[in-house]
């Protein structure tokens, strides 16, 4: 399902009329029937509802307007509080402004809330839509805090205080029940906090011509059912293990072993025929006992309980035999492994996951993504992203999208990006998960994350695919744990065994 940033939302309008001749008046027109058809559908059986609108300026305004005329003729009663003087009204705007009044619609031209305000079924928030950024002003506090009371809200196109780019919520924001937007969904209704305040969303069709094919700016999508089932599929008849995909791990060491069995074993339950895992010569019992059904190189250590440079030779010995090297979650922050990380992803020509600590080479040198010659994935959460980016945590969770954006200009392998939910970028496509739950935010689940699509990609699937299967199965077996366990219950290893009867899914 296509989402659109802001601009390429202003962009379809805007290609709609002015290329494609579409009258604005029709768009407006169409938009306020969508949402008075959803309204009469949701008051249902109520005998004479209560319907109140509060309208801004600007097109949402008249999309208010339109939707308040729409009601009326179909025998709804209906009151319009307008935030503006009456001249204000312009354009396309004034044309449902005008069709209310001739139709005996009641509109309050109100600076300020009523004294005694009146008790409706439901209200419809026309104030801002998709054009708000930042945080709404102290007039509109009160409207918002209004519209949030205990009634039915149905925003139009956007929850008024919610960006439409970023899913940021400003303070006293719509908390909608339902939101009709028109066209296609926002990219900022897919991410949190964003998502919450959008309540039910309803993409309704108005007109628009099918354009998005035209319109500039990254191709951000929302990963479903359908695009996993046409990822995975039943395994041949005639496989064995070799054709199953071979795995290489490195991770963990001295207090983070769990790292190396989680990763290993997540690429066993997704479906890789082999997997191997390079382990410190000094902690090599703990990997053997752990994961039993992979195999393990011991890589001396001198009793360091981590990885150096000095076994980079041992590490090479073994890539040829691989399909994918997965490298990174709790291999630490010693400067010798940071080393011998360096060296590996500028010598390994095979696919890579690169997570966790596998990314500290590349924290201020970026350029270092540029000597990798095959394909690879990282995978970083917020704070190692912000080191990769040089911003500062709280920019990159206050615009994701835009920190992406930024990134991705000179990037050329696959990001995903852990994230509530998860996205995946690459070229001039972006991916939005549709799975996944606060549970998930516990330590090893990224590392359970990279073992399931190194396994993807052992299996022979193409690494965008891999990626956005990967999030979306990882999501989806965190969402069954947490209704069998709780979101608070729920453990990496709990992920194990789930993910194998969430694959299951895909194999009939």
């Amino acid at each position: 399902m296509r989402v659109l940033s802001r601009e390429q939302a202003q962009s379809l309008d805007q290609l709609s009329m002015d290329v494609h001749g579409i009258p604005g008046e029709t768009l407006m027109g169409n938009a306020g029937e969508k949402i008075a058809a959803h309204v009469q559908s949701v008051l249902g059986d109520i005998h004479s509802p209560k319907i109140g609108i509060v309208c801004g300026k600007g097109n949402n305004g008249g999309d208010g307007f339109a939707a308040g005329y729409s009601l009326r003729t179909r025998g709804f009663n209906i009151t319009i509080y307008v935030l503006m003087e009456k001249s204000d009204i312009k354009g396309d705007s004034l044309i449902f402004h005008d069709k209310c009044l001739t139709n005996s619609v009641s509109i309050f031209y109100a600076k300020s809330l009523p004294e005694l305000k009146p008790k409706y079924d439901l209200m419809i928030d026309a104030i801002l839509g998709t054009g708000f950024f930042g945080e709404l002003r102290e007039k509109l506090l009160s409207w918002t805090e209004w519209l949030n009371e205990d009634h039915i809200t149905v925003s139009a196109d956007m929850p008024s205080g919610v960006n439409a780019n970023t899913g940021h919520v400003a303070k006293g924001a719509v908390r909608a029940n339902q939101t009709i937007t028109m066209g296609s969904a926002k990219l900022g209704m897919t991410l949190e906090q964003g998502k919450t305040n959008c309540g039910e969303i309803h993409s309704v069709d108005i007109g628009f011509p099918n354009i998005l094919q035209d319109i500039e700016g990254r191709k951000w999508s929302v990963i479903q059912d359908m695009t996993i089932r046409s990822i995975l599929h039943p395994l041949d008849k005639a496989t064995h293990k070799h054709a199953q995909g071979k795995v290489l791990v490195l991770a963990g060491s001295s207090g983070m072993t769990g790292a190396a069995y989680l990763t290993s074993m997540a690429a066993l339950r997704s479906g890789a025929g082999l997997v191997i895992s390079f382990a410190p010569e000094s902690l090599h019992p703990i990997y053997e006992t752990k994961i039993t059904e992979g195999m393990t190189v011991n890589c001396a250590d001198e009793g360091r309980g981590y990885f150096t440079i000095e076994n980079y030779d041992t590490i090479m010995e073994h890539v040829n035999w691989c399909d994918v090297l997965a490298i990174g979650p709790g291999l630490g922050d010693h400067n010798d492994t940071v080393a011998l990380v360096e060296k590996l992803v500028k010598n390994v020509n095979k696919p890579m996951v690169i997570d966790a600590d596998g990314l500290r080479p590349f924290y201020g040198n970026n350029a270092l993504f540029n000597a990798i010659e095959g394909d690879f994935i990282i995978t970083p959460h917020a704070g190692e992203f912000s080191k990769l980016t040089g911003d500062s945590i709280e920019d990159v969770q206050n615009d994701y999208p835009g920190a992406i954006e930024s990134f991705m200009a000179d990037f050329t392998g696959v990001l995903l990006a852990k994230y509530s939910p998860s996205l995946v970028a690459l070229k001039s496509k972006g991916y939005v998960n549709s799975t996944g739950n606060p549970g998930l935010a516990t330590a090893g689940s990224g590392d359970v994350l990279t073992g399931v699509i190194a396994s993807f990609i052992a299996q022979g699937i193409q690494i965008e695919d891999a990626a956005k299967a990967g999030m979306y199965i990882h999501g989806k077996a965190g969402d069954q744990l947490a209704k069998s366990m709780s979101q608070r219950g729920l453990i990496a290893s709990d992920l194990l065994n789930q993910i194998g009867s969430v694959i299951a899914d895909y194999e009939s």
